[in-house]
């Protein structure tokens, strides 16, 4: 869904944003989706939400490939 809405692979998704209530980054497609799509018509703002749920599994797990890894120390 970033990548749709970013029209980008790299960097990170316009409708990743700052949310001052909860303190953390959220997904503005669940929790505010007309300030990501703004001529979405107010009918359709619960159901793209219960879609944008989904579709990022919310609350299922990262997706991200990233697998961490200790530090290497210098000898």
């Amino acid at each position: 869904m970033g990548v749709l809405l970013s029209r980008r692979t790299t960097g990170p998704c316009v409708a990743l944003r700052w949310f001052d209530e909860v303190g953390r980054y959220r997904c503005a497609m669940v929790d505010k989706p007309s300030s990501v799509l703004p001529n979405l018509p107010s009918w359709a703002a619960a159901v793209t939400a219960r879609l944008a749920r989904r579709w990022i599994a919310q609350g299922i797990g990262c997706d991200c490939d990233l697998e961490a890894a200790p530090a290497s120390r210098a000898s």
